[in-house]
């Protein structure tokens, strides 16, 4: 006969290496907010299984912390789901690998707040292709600096759609440059406010190509003597009309003297 289902109870044992999914299941919150880091880190892998996100959400910070990557692993989606702010500011990087890309969309917005960029470069490639617009809103400027190349080119394009000037800014230039042209054409107005010299200077035409002459504009006139002039010539008549005042005024004498075809392309009044 199976084993009978624990009652409910809000007393911890004193030893928890026995328990089991069903036992932790059976805790009360108020149970669980009684767990140490030291029992956390007794607690089996299995047992782990039997968290709900209404229980996670009462674990200490300290208790969060001591969780490791093989009990990490057996968090359901909806445990995830339970994870605070502060909670996940204390998850060590090495457990922040263990995160599958179900764990990561069960992620409150609000609690990616405090990832950092020790964390976030720990995440696999599938874990970070599972971020959706309102969560990688929440990503902090710090954060996107922990992003490489190969995560970056894994993020789909409606998620790009939520990237902010801030964080573009903090972009390593290499990740930059590993964004595919459908990607690049999701990011907004405030994003390419955000393009700094260097990244700018690893666009092709074809990519460039890809801003609509709205977006164009938004790009910051301090910045924009990085586009290459091959790049700056692959501009549609379109796109070299919508450059502002400053921004052709931010032009470098070499863009100018190399860009031919483009200068042929601005109207009398951009002149």
């Amino acid at each position: 006969t199976p084993a009978p289902t624990p009652a409910v109870t809000d007393v911890l044992p004193a030893d928890v290496s026995d328990l089991q999914p069903d036992d932790i299941a059976a805790l009360t919150p108020e149970a669980v907010s009684d767990l140490s880091a030291d029992q956390v880190s007794d607690l089996p892998p299995e047992a782990i299984q039997g968290f709900t996100g209404d229980q996670v959400s009462e674990l200490p910070d300290d208790a969060v912390a001591a969780f490791v990557p093989k009990q990490v692993k057996e968090l359901s989606a909806d445990a995830f789901s339970g994870l605070s702010e502060s909670q996940v500011a204390e998850i060590s990087p090495r457990a922040v690998k263990a995160f599958t890309a179900d764990q990561v969309s069960a992620l409150a917005p609000k609690a990616l707040q405090s990832f950092s960029a020790d964390q976030l470069e720990r995440l696999s490639d599938d874990a970070v292709a599972a971020f959706i617009p309102k969560q990688v809103k929440k990503l902090s400027a710090d954060a996107f600096s922990g992003f490489s190349d190969s995560q970056i080119a894994e993020l789909s394009p409606r998620a790009v759609k939520g990237f902010t000037a801030d964080q573009v800014e903090q972009l390593p230039k290499s990740s930059f440059k590993a964004l595919e042209p459908d990607q690049l054409a999701k990011l907004s107005k405030d994003a390419l406010s955000g393009l700094t010299t260097g990244q700018l200077r690893t666009l092709s035409g074809d990519e460039l190509a890809v801003f609509k002459p709205k977006k164009i504009k938004s790009i910051d006139p301090d910045a924009i003597s990085g586009l290459k002039p091959a790049t700056l010539d692959d501009l549609t008549q379109r796109q070299a009309k919508a450059l502002t005042n400053d921004q052709l005024a931010g032009l470098s004498k070499k863009q100018i003297r190399k860009a031919d075809d483009f200068i042929d392309l601005l109207s009398n009044r951009q002149l």
